[in-house]
């Protein structure tokens, strides 16, 4: 009994250590697969995306080399989903096909279902595989076709507010001042100016307090963009940003069960949760801050064990 479980145990570990050989070779195998292709995110400056029966998307990297989305909207573009795309350029982890006996029409790739233009490099999208529907078909410049784990397609096709920028001002935005309602904020030499019909017993006009309403301005991001569907507001709101002439303007659509803030100029409008609203449209009252100033003197007397 005692040798048959030893042998059952030598037999065991056997089995682990082809196991665990094997999956060494297959991941050293995909190791030494090349990557896709040889170019560089960082040497892209032009992407331009096609879909089958929807608008074209283009972004460019500006002179501060941030990415701008210029068709179909003129907005800051949302950078990570651009670099989670360009993943694609040193995937190594696909099979190779030879195109000569690949029927492309049959496989979607001619016409293709999306293609991306990387600079000079085009990359088309196809039919998932018959074998793994995981896995799609692409096209590297209408010559070698490979089949790869599919995490881009859907991504590629859906609507074109998916690529713009999250952040309502853009990244590292300074404002220079702020109208909306029952406020009027203003930067000169450095202090902040305010004019509101609330007196100084019922909202606190510090300093600080206005610096933390801009910085939730300048650090304020959507949970999701759409496009601008016309109809009421609850008020509007304009912000100047430094070095900017023009003043961005917001429409405030809604303020529950979300706060939705418009660029009617711009064509979409931002989502974000419910809780900004007090962090945004507001200063905070008299109360609220002396309440706030108690409990971190509080805090400050809690001593250490």
């Amino acid at each position: 009994m005692r040798q048959r479980w030893i042998l059952n145990l030598v037999l065991l570990g056997f089995i682990l250590i082809l196991g665990a050989l094997a999956f060494y070779t297959q991941e050293q195998e995909k190791a030494e697969l090349p990557k896709l292709t040889d170019l560089k995110a960082e040497q892209i400056q032009n992407i331009r995306i096609e879909r089958a029966n929807k608008e074209a998307i283009e972004v460019k990297k500006d002179a501060q080399n941030a990415w701008q989305m210029t068709t179909p909207f003129q907005l800051p573009a949302n950078h990570y989903r651009l670099e989670r795309l360009m993943d694609i350029l040193s995937h190594q982890d696909y099979t190779a096909l030879t195109s000569t006996e690949l029927n492309l029409s049959e496989l979607k790739l001619k016409p293709p279902l999306a293609s991306v233009n990387f600079n000079p490099l085009k990359v088309a999208w196809g039919d998932t595989s018959p074998i793994n529907t995981a896995q799609r078909y692409i096209q590297i410049n209408d010559k070698k076709v490979y089949v790869l784990t599919d995490t881009h397609y859907q991504q590629l096709t859906g609507d074109a507010t998916s690529f713009i920028n999250l952040s309502l001002l853009g990244e590292e935005a300074k404002i220079q001042a702020l109208k909306m309602p029952n406020y009027d904020l203003v930067l000169k030499e450095e202090q902040w100016t305010v004019n509101t019909p609330f007196s100084a017993d019922e909202i606190d006009t510090s300093q600080d307090a206005i610096n933390t309403l801009m910085s939730n301005w300048q650090q304020a991001q959507a949970y999701h963009v759409e496009r601008y569907i016309e109809g009421p507001i609850e008020g509007e709101i304009q912000i100047t940003l430094k070095a900017q002439k023009q003043p961005l303007h917001f429409a405030i659509v809604s303020l529950s069960p979300a706060l939705v803030l418009a660029r009617p100029d711009k064509g979409v409008q931002y989502q974000l949760s419910n809780i900004q609203v007090d962090k945004l449209l507001h200063l905070p009252t008299a109360e609220e801050s002396a309440s706030e100033t108690t409990s971190s003197e509080d805090n400050m007397r809690i001593p250490f064990n």
